[in-house]
Parts: C-alpha cells; sequence; structure tokens
C-alpha cells in the first residue's frame, strides 16, 4: 500500500503489524512520514530501499540519506550493479555522473556525454521518435519546449482516430500513463491493493462512444498495459481483461462516464474522470521509477538553474538503450560544472554529536 494510506488514521482495517516491513523509493519519503510509519509500524525486519542519488522528497527528507551513518555497516548493501541496460557506454555516464563533484572535475562526465553522442542542439528532431518505447522528460509545462507543448506536437502527428473529452483530445497510439485517480477508478473496494495504479505506463489501442446522447453516456477505451495481468480476481474490478499483445502484455477494456452520478454515494461518480494522461511528454518527477527504450531530455536556459544532481542523475538513468539530452553548449557547461551530489557530512557530525 502506499505510505498515505499506511500513516492514514482514518483508513479502515488497515495492518500495522508485519514480519518484514519493506519501504520503497526512501529517497522521495518526507522526514514527517517516515517518523510516522515508524511511530504506527510493529515489525521484525525493516527494509528500506532507495538511491541515494535519486530525486529527493518533495517535502523536507533528508533521513534515508543520513540513516546509513547510524546503523550496523553490515546493515548497508549498496547494489552497484544496473539491470536497467546492457549499454556500456550507458553504465559508464551513469557512474561518473554518479561521483562527480561539480568545478573542474566534470570532464570525464563530458567527454562520456560526447563520446556517446548524448548531447544534441535543440531542435525539432526532437519531435521525431528514436525508437516506439520512448518519452521525452522536461521540467516545464509551459514554452514551446514545455511538457503540454511537446504533447501537442506529438500528439499531431499521430494519425491514429481521434475523439475528444471536452477540451481533451485522445487518439489511438497515444502513450498514457495512470494518475492518482487510477488508484479507486479500477477498484470498489478501498481496501484492495490497486492492480491498476498512479504511474503505469500504457498505449490506447481503440475507444468507442457508448449510449451516445443519453445520461449513462460513456467512452469505452481499449488500453494495452506494459506488463500481463494473471491470476487476476476480476471481482470488484471495473474493467475487463480482453487479451493480450504480442509481447504477452494485457489489453483491458473500461469506460469512463460523460457525467457524475447525482448519487453522492454513488462509486462511479469517480469513473466520470479520466484515470489517465496523454504521455509523449512527462516531468523528470514524474518519471521516477519508470523506463523506456529511448529518453530525451530537454534543458532549455530558461529552467538551467532547476536542473540539480539528483534530478540529472534520475533522468538520464530513464533510459535502458538510447539518451540524447537537448540543450546548448553554454547550458551544458553551466550544469556540469554546478552540480555534484549532496555532501552532508557536516549535518552527520552535528547528528552524532548531539546523539552521544
Amino acid at each position: 500500500m502506499t505510505i498515505t494510506k499506511f500513516n492514514n488514521p482514518y483508513a479502515k482495517d488497515v495492518k500495522r503489524d508485519y514480519d518484514i516491513l519493506i519501504i520503497d523509493e526512501c529517497s522521495t519519503v518526507s522526514n514527517k512520514s517516515m517518523r510516522k510509519v515508524l511511530e504506527l509500524a510493529q515489525y521484525e525486519l525493516l527494509i528500506l530501499v532507495g538511491d541515494i542519488y535519486q530525486i529527493e522528497a518533495i517535502e523536507f527528507g533528508n533521513w534515508f540519506n543520513a540513516v546509513r551513518f547510524f546503523i550496523p555497516p553490515t546493515s548497508v548493501c549498496e547494489l552497484k550493479k544496473p539491470f536497467r541496460t546492457e549499454s556500456k557506454q550507458l553504465l559508464d555516464l551513469w557512474d561518473n555522473v554518479r561521483k562527480m563533484q561539480g568545478n573542474n572535475e566534470d570532464s570525464d562526465v563530458l567527454d562520456r556525454l560526447q563520446a556517446g553522442e548524448f548531447s544534441a542542439e535543440l531542435d525539432t528532431s526532437i519531435f521525431t521518435s528514436a525508437a516506439e518505447n520512448e518519452i521525452i522528460l522536461c521540467l516545464n509545462y509551459g514554452g514551446l519546449y514545455g511538457i503540454n507543448n511537446i504533447n501537442h506536437f506529438m500528439q499531431e502527428n499521430n494519425n491514429g482516430k481521434e475523439i475528444y473529452r471536452g477540451i481533451q483530445r485522445y487518439k489511438v497510439g497515444d502513450p498514457i500513463l495512470f494518475n492518482d485517480a487510477a488508484d479507486s477508478f479500477f477498484s470498489s473496494d478501498e481496501d484492495e491493493v490497486p492492480v491498476i495504479h498512479n504511474n503505469m505506463k500504457a498505449k490506447i489501442v481503440d475507444f468507442a462512444v457508448l449510449n451516445e446522447g443519453q445520461a449513462n453516456e460513456s467512452i469505452q477505451f481499449d488500453v494495452e498495459l506494459d506488463k500481463p495481468l494473471i491470476e487476476l480476481n476480476m471481482d470488484n474490478r471495473n474493467f475487463n481483461i480482453i487479451g493480450t499483445n504480442q509481447e504477452g502484455n494485457s489489453i483491458i477494456r473500461f469506460e469512463v462516464f460523460k457525467n457524475k452520478s447525482t448519487d453522492e454515494d454513488d462509486d462511479e461518480t469517480s469513473r466520470a474522470t479520466v484515470p489517465f494522461q496523454i504521455a509523449y511528454a512527462v516531468s523528470i518527477h514524474k518519471a521516477q521509477g519508470l523506463e523506456y527504450d529511448s529518453v530525451k531530455i530537454v534543458i532549455t536556459d530558461e529552467i538551467d538553474e532547476l536542473i540539480t544532481h539528483s534530478i540529472f542523475y534520475t533522468a538520464i538513468t530513464r533510459a535502458k538503450k538510447r539518451l540524447k539530452i537537448y540543450w546548448s553548449k553554454s547550458v551544458e557547461q553551466k550544469i556540469l560544472e554546478r552540480i555534484k551530489p549532496i555532501d552532508n557530512r557536516q549535518d552527520i557530525a552535528l547528528l552524532k554529536s548531539e546523539i552521544v
């Protein structure tokens, strides 16, 4: 379950007593949320999983970076072999970015970016797909090379049949990401673990309008997931599995209603909300935990000051096969000279002196 649900005092029948408690993506968990988990949970073994180099918590959260200095060394296991890619050029780049210290020590990173042809000047080639499983990563939503505009331009190049729902347009072939609404949309039982959940990747393969012109009008979407659903109990699930693709991944069918129910207690109220977003381009923060064959990163001079070491490292490690960073040479030099991993040695020393 999510940490938010685990920490919610009003959540019904939440079990908090376990033999083993595993917390994933720990770098994104705030100090406040983690403290609440520790106060509520009962466990024999606590396993904390995460990457201290990836994006930190939106709220204040430095505990995961610091905790390794306060537990026995035998309790810390650093996993140094990435399995996302077999590309030696990508693996060497990731390793060098992890170790970079800013100033003049970034030359090896710059050399690897150029040798691997990972850098490119920002131009219209960004709109030409290099692979079917591709994402464009940005930090800003507005502007010519912002998320909204890129999604619009990329969707314009999609010749699949289209449908509008209000001002939103959907086309067959559009890549999508399920959003926060998906957790409740696909299950009428709040206590069930969501099968279709936030940040799951998929693609629209068909749609149809049902009961057009009537109060219960809806759009029936057929969506191809990037994973198979097997041995699934379909009770209380607001979708059906209608087939599989060539890779064995599931194709599901569900309805999004045009009108909200007038019954305040009706679960279908949430089913009038489209549970996904078009995802030719997404934010770097949204991409954490995802992976794609091809990743394109857009860094303009308007947002270069927002690029931290953790944001840059998270972005480049989404790629399985191809990586291209679109930026000017001046922006590239400025960022590589400035970014470096967070140095918390002074904080650790202060904390240790207080604890002892």
